[in-house]
């Protein structure tokens, strides 16, 4: 599972939090360039994206890229604007619990690998 995540804690938190459901390997990035190199270079059962990174732009072209893979992702954000081609994706508002973030990811990816927090 990829964690797209430019804010320290909420990145460790997320980890841990899938980690408990059970998640086997939580690979982490805080910027695009980082899980751009993931999602070409590992195997994802699903991504939970930060929608808005500080420095890094938008993370658009990561969801993309797994799109284009086949790999089911979240948008997680502080807001609910959504670019236009993406407003189908689940969005987990921050802040946000764990159930409801497992959850999430448990939707979308069928539930492979993400059991119940």
């Amino acid at each position: 599972m990829l964690v797209l995540e430019d804010e320290a804690l909420i990145l460790l938190d997320l980890e841990q939090t899938l980690t408990d459901a059970g998640v086997e390997t939580v690979l982490v990035a805080a910027t695009n360039d980082d899980a751009l190199a993931i999602v070409d270079g590992a195997a994802l059962d699903a991504a939970i994206l930060d929608l808005n990174l500080a420095r890094g732009g938008w993370s658009y072209g990561v969801a993309r890229r797994l799109q284009q893979k086949g790999v089911p992702f979240v948008f997680s954000s502080g807001t609910n604007d959504v670019a236009e081609g993406f407003e189908s994706v689940p969005l987990v508002l921050k802040p946000f619990s764990a159930e409801h973030t497992v959850n999430a990811l448990r939707d979308v990816s069928s539930g492979r690998r993400v059991e119940a927090a």
